[in-house]
């Protein structure tokens, strides 16, 4: 009895230590796969392409309809548009050329012989001209240069008045007011040293250089001080108007993003995140408007400061901020969902991510098959294509259990989001996705990668207010230079520059504004 109870108690011993071995496994095993995912990520997002592009389904992997003749149809169409584009790019277009240059001035070169030229080699008489012929265009470039304006008042005096007094009527010829009183810096120089910075990414210390190389020999620090000063004393009018009509919109996107100032009021190391918020209206509006606002914090208090009094729809990605606004509905964005399953399967696809990836591929596909429907049509058509689709992906991730890894993330995040992203059939004019706004985030990501930092909050927020002078204008059609220029030559010479009736003839939609500054 006394070996049978040994073998027994070895035996619950050794069942005990395999057991605990086989939940090591486990454990080292999903660490394993976790590890495996990561170091896949880490690679595409390194040296992969940033396109989230999918290829084809194939057959060995999960397709969204267990159908083959679906199958084949999908990589017919994939084929007949591959030749689709070698077609198009074998095929020349005709007048190209021409219609890249046919706005830009003309001036005649004319290639002619001199007068002993025209001397016969023959019989040394002089040739009769016979005409002209055009032989090529090309586009000359004309080098930017710097003129010094010296403005002269005129007076001009009346002597109606009695001789025996000594005051005379005298009258000033007036003068146009500066953007900046006692400076070098003229209308066009500040539109220009705007345009460099925002639109083209190029900061002040690169800019610096080339100045000098015009004539104009001003430090860094000046150059910085210019953008503040005019944005401040100026083109925050412009701003305040636009905020003023941004939030009287029912449809808005936003989408944040992080930057770095070095002197934070808040007592934070320069290190600390502060952030770019972007509020913008949504497509087929009249009057587009891209508005941004530097924060040092993400707080939701931002947000509703931002947002004021608005009232509607408001596009977004899962942030906890937006969460909870007062009249607000929250609409999810298909795009951030679909980036969560690519994260996990890539181009090629793999596994159970591969079909969340075809459902959110399926709604993209839609989308562009309705883009030129009405708001209304687009709804009807929602309802009718795109929500059974979206119905199947969420009984999908009901039916399926992942315990851990990006997978389980993604899927996380759909159920989190489920009643945002549903809200988007309430409205035919709502997006599937904020890629409209993330669009306009990426010329903060470009400064930033170039610029690096805001020394102080006035700086950064003196880059919001052009920012949004700058992508508004664009978005209006309009030249950013152009109206830059104009809002420098004619806001300091308003007498009623504050009075809001009077800016609104500044705003980039207004006609006259689209007849002088647009492309």
């Amino acid at each position: 009895m006394g070996l049978e109870k040994q073998l027994t108690s070895m035996i619950e011993s050794l069942m005990e230590q395999n057991k605990e071995k086989d939940q090591r496994i486990s454990e080292l095993t999903d660490q394993i796969q976790r590890l495996t995912e990561q170091i896949e990520y880490m690679n595409r997002k390194f040296f992969g392409t940033s396109r989230e592009k999918t290829l084809p389904t194939s057959d060995k992997q999960l397709s969204l309809f267990e159908d083959s003749d679906f199958l084949k149809e999908a990589e017919t169409t994939a084929i007949e548009t591959v030749e689709e584009v070698i077609t198009y790019r074998r095929k020349r277009p005709i007048g190209r050329k021409a219609e890249l240059i046919k706005d830009l001035p003309e001036v005649e070169v004319h290639c002619d012989l001199s007068e002993e030229e025209c001397l016969c080699s023959d019989c040394g008489n002089y040739m009769k001209w016979m005409g002209k012929r055009l032989v090529r265009t090309d586009v000359n470039f004309i080098p930017a240069r710097l003129e010094k304006h010296m403005y002269y008042q005129h007076s001009y005096a009346c002597n109606c008045h009695d001789p025996q007094v000594e005051a005379k009527k005298i009258v000033n010829a007036p003068v146009p007011a500066p953007a900046i009183q006692r400076s070098l810096a003229s209308a066009s120089v500040l539109a220009w040293l705007i345009h460099q910075k925002f639109e083209l990414s190029l900061p002040t210390y690169r800019q610096e250089s080339e100045w000098e190389s015009y004539g104009l020999a001003v430090p860094r620090r000046t150059l910085s001080n210019w953008i503040i000063r005019s944005a401040e004393d100026w083109l925050s009018l412009i701003y305040d108007r636009l905020h003023h009509h941004l939030i009287r919109q029912p449809i808005l996107h936003m989408d944040e993003t992080p930057y770095q100032v070095n002197k934070r009021s808040d007592g934070k190391p320069a290190s600390s995140n502060a952030y770019f918020w972007l509020a913008r209206t949504t497509k087929a509006v009249e009057t587009p408007i891209v508005f941004y606002h530097a924060d040092l914090t993400r707080k939701q208090s931002v947000v509703k400061e931002l947002l004021g009094n608005f009232s509607g729809f408001l596009q977004v990605d899962g942030y906890s901020a937006y969460k909870n606004l007062p009249n607000v509905t929250l609409i999810g964005c298909v795009a951030h969902l679909r980036r969560k399953f690519f994260d996990v399967c890539g181009k090629d696809g793999k596994g159970a991510a591969r079909k969340g990836l075809d459902f959110c591929n399926q709604i993209f596909k839609l989308e562009d098959e309705f883009a030129t429907l009405t708001a209304e049509e687009r709804y009807l058509k929602r309802k009718e294509e795109t929500l059974p689709i979206m119905e199947q992906m969420y009984q999908w991730m009901d039916s399926i259990y992942v315990m851990k890894g990006k997978l389980k993330e993604a899927i996380t995040y759909a159920i989190n989001q489920k009643k945002e992203l549903m809200n988007i059939f309430k409205d035919g004019r709502l997006q599937v996705s904020n890629n409209i706004c993330e669009q306009k985030v990426k010329p903060i990501a470009l400064g930033r990668k170039n610029f690096l930092f805001s020394d102080s909050m006035a700086g950064a927020k003196a880059n919001a207010i052009c920012y949004t002078i700058v992508e508004t204008a664009k978005e209006n059609g309009l030249n950013a230079f152009k109206y830059l220029t104009y809002l420098f030559e004619n806001l300091p010479n308003l007498e009623n520059y504050r009075d809001p009736e009077v800016l609104e003839a500044f705003l980039p939609w207004q006609k006259p504004i689209q007849e002088m500054c647009s492309k």
